[in-house]
């Protein structure tokens, strides 16, 4: 079989690599589904580093290994011994990508098929850009029927004033420079909320941000997405998380208190409303 970076042109862009952590409560018909949406991208990757993020089921272990066969000087893996979390898995991923430039996925999303190329486009027309993401167009049981679209701010300004209260990046769109996202400490294995702890640090290290305005990244939402969001578990890290903005200095006393009473409360909510909320506020419903 032709390997994927035959089959597109990416002379005109730096090389990318994509970083695609998985555990083995992941779906394998998921994990394939969102690797062959990066495997035939326009302008597909150099480099796909899969990270084992523990022992993995038959059936994932299956998937990993017809992909690595089938796109040899693409596809590679990093084995995890223990399962230790997804900072954990992101922060290995990063420390072991190839390339400059690195874009996150998910296991179970799927990326439009010009993503890459759009996103490398503009990191090239702008090179005082250390990380870009986009929008996310959320699904029900089919990915051709569109549910809502998760939107976040465009421009560095309006992203870093949206940062005070709430992460402004679409973590399974982002893509940028690796050597950003280590100067600022990388991931960190914390609970949850790996992404918007690294976006805090990257602030106040002087990164620029950029979100593009079209839909980049396909996700289900189903229940799951809403009850994992929720419970005393994540209503606690959500105060150690302000907590640890306002000690570095990110958010202010006043922003820290309005922002621990209201996210706790959110998380303490039933799921049907939690779910409404986010809806009305983040999502733009697609008729």
């Amino acid at each position: 079989m032709v390997d994927a970076r035959a089959s597109g042109s990416s002379d005109a862009y730096p090389d990318v690599s994509v970083l695609l952590p998985t555990y083995r409560g992941d779906a394998p018909f998921e994990l394939e589904r969102a690797i062959d949406s990066l495997i035939h991208q326009t302008v597909p990757p150099a480099e796909l580093l899969v990270i084992e993020d523990g022992p993995l089921t038959d059936d994932l272990e299956s998937v990993i290994a017809e992909k690595a066969e089938a796109f040899p000087t693409t596809a590679r893996t990093y084995r995890i011994e223990r399962n230790q979390g997804l900072g954990n898995a992101l922060r290995t991923g990063v420390e072991n990508c190839t390339h400059d430039i690195v874009a996150r996925m998910d296991a179970d999303d799927i990326s439009v098929p010009s993503r890459l190329e759009r996103q490398l486009e503009f990191l090239v027309e702008n090179p005082e850009v250390d990380i870009v993401g986009g929008q996310i167009e959320e699904f029900g049981s089919d990915p051709s029927d569109s549910i809502a679209v998760r939107r976040v701010p465009t421009c560095h300004e309006e992203i870093e004033r949206t940062a005070m209260f709430r992460s402004p990046m679409n973590h399974g769109t982002v893509m940028f420079r690796k050597q950003t996202v280590l100067d600022a400490g990388n991931y960190r294995p914390v609970e949850r909320m790996e992404d918007y702890d690294l976006w805090s640090r990257m602030f106040l290290d002087g990164a620029t941000f950029a979100n593009l305005p079209e839909v980049l990244l396909k996700v289900s939402a189903g229940e799951r997405m809403y009850s994992q969001r929720g419970g005393l578990t994540y209503a606690r890290e959500e105060v150690r998380t302000q907590l640890e903005f306002y000690r570095r200095g990110f958010i202010s006393f006043p922003v820290f208190l309005f922002n621990v009473l209201s996210r706790t409360t959110l998380r303490l909510l039933p799921d049907r409303a939690r779910e409404s909320i986010y809806r009305a506020l983040a999502r733009t419903p697609v008729d």
